[in-house]
């Protein structure tokens, strides 16, 4: 997998993560102040990254994957399925903790390629 590639499901994931924290979080019994400070620190990120891409004057490379596009759909459907509650949020606070590492992961193989 080329590192383009790498990056482009690195923003993909980063994007689709934050439209699933923008949703009604009205249930969670998280802390709200380090909810935010999590889609703060995504937002950041998902910045970071963009400006990154745009001063290799590659981001039209950025196109989508469709399998990260429909695994994030069935989630964001989960949700609203399940009304926003606290259990459904505890499930993607799962899914986005595995979903992250995935990205550590592939942000270490772009590390060492580079």
């Amino acid at each position: 997998m080329e590192t383009q590639d790498r990056i482009q499901i690195i923003h993909q994931t980063l994007r689709h993560i934050c439209k699933i924290y923008s949703m009604n979080l009205r249930s969670v019994t998280w802390a709200r102040d380090k909810v935010e400070h999590f889609r703060l620190l995504l937002d950041r990120q998902l910045s970071e990254l963009e400006e990154c891409v745009r001063k290799q004057g590659s981001e039209a490379r950025l196109r989508k994957n469709s399998t990260i596009q429909k695994y994030f759909r069935k989630l964001r459907k989960f949700l609203k399925k399940k009304g926003f509650s606290d259990c459904a949020w505890e499930i993607i606070r799962t899914e986005t903790r595995a979903r992250l590492q995935q990205l550590l992961f592939i942000t270490a193989q772009i590390s060492r390629r580079n």
